[in-house]
């Protein structure tokens, strides 16, 4: 039931990354290695550690969508009467996807330190084993 709820979950962060303008986080990579954790044989202290730190995620990108509304970043502000304002589309979107970048990075950090030594071996090996797979495609 947990698996489910954090799938669901991963389902709506995914969206959120998605949706949100110039984003350039590979979501397929994000899904891997959340699929990869949470397939592991987890406690149940290490489950809700890992619901808690997603609820953190969810709540992080959902504030700082929240936040470029509030600053006016919007479509409309990218136009003049004459020209497209690229630099300035530049500017929001590279802020955007490095404050994206980081809140998915502490959130994978939190996530990994809260693994046994025997959970992050057992976690590399599927790496290794994916990247094998992909490799021989």
């Amino acid at each position: 039931m947990v698996k489910i709820i954090l799938i669901l979950m991963l389902g709506l962060v995914s969206l959120q990354a998605k949706s949100t303008v110039g984003a350039c986080i590979p979501i397929g990579k994000v899904v891997v290695l959340k699929k990869s954790i949470m397939s592991l044989d987890l406690t149940k202290a290490q489950k809700a550690k890992l619901l808690k730190y997603e609820e953190t995620l969810k709540n992080e990108l959902t504030n700082l969508k929240d936040n470029a509304n509030a600053r006016g970043e919007k479509l409309s502000n990218l136009f003049d009467k004459k020209i497209f304002l690229k630099e300035k589309f530049q500017a929001i979107t590279e802020n955007k996807n490095k404050q994206i970048t980081q809140i998915i990075g502490n959130y994978f950090e939190n996530m990994y330190a809260a693994l046994t030594p025997e959970q992050k071996v057992h976690l590399i090996k599927r790496f290794k084993r994916i990247e094998k797979k992909r490799n021989k495609k």
